[in-house]
């Protein structure tokens, strides 16, 4: 009797540390290039407190040109507040990027990756300015020209959400620590190495 409630009392323990509001990691969005020239991109964001795209909310990401990519990481504190991004492409230079990847990370793991024609795919872009699309899907290929001015895509509400939904929260690698620590305990008792 002592040991099932010991276990019952364990167990209500590990479901508390798993469902524990913990605060979210840092969400990671990485677009691949095949070749792009300048210096950086830009990322804005729109939250519920302040919907438009403003310079307070932008991230500038330094294009890495060894890797031909650039990052952006939007801080945990933009959990559950973002209603918006708005992606700047490089300005005062016109070109023909091909974005053959796109990466969403959180808590450290790849959350999702996007096909590039899935992601600049019509339905999700709700505006464009100074730039012509065009989706390889054999090749799994978006191709961006890009005018001189001031090239930027906004993202559909859509694929926006989809992005955001993804900052991790950890339940996953807390429930296996769990379950770690009750098959060491378990294997511990079997006196298997004695």
């Amino acid at each position: 009797m002592k040991k099932k409630i010991l276990w019952g009392f364990a167990v209500l323990l590990a479901a508390v540390f798993v469902w524990m509001p913990f605060p979210a990691s840092d969400l990671y969005l990485r677009i691949y290039f095949d070749e792009i020239a300048g210096d950086s991109c830009r990322l804005y964001y729109g939250t519920d407190v302040q919907g438009s795209f403003t310079p307070e909310q932008c991230i500038i990401s330094i294009i890495d040109h060894d890797k031909n990519m650039v990052e952006f990481r939007l801080d945990s504190a933009l959990y559950n507040h973002l209603t918006g991004l708005r992606l700047d492409l490089p300005k005062q230079l016109e070109q023909l990027l091909c974005i053959k990847n796109i990466s969403v990370s959180s808590g450290g793991v790849i959350r999702k990756e996007y096909n590039p024609c899935t992601f600049f795919a019509p339905e999700n872009l709700s505006y464009t300015n100074e730039t012509t699309l065009s989706l390889v899907s054999i090749k799994d290929r978006a191709y961006i020209q890009t005018g001189g001015n001031d090239p930027y895509l906004i993202l559909s509400q859509g694929l926006a959400a989809d992005i955001w939904s993804l900052y991790s929260r950890r339940r996953l690698s807390r429930l296996f620590l769990c379950l770690f620590a009750a098959g060491s305990y378990l294997l511990a008792r079997k006196k298997l190495f004695h």
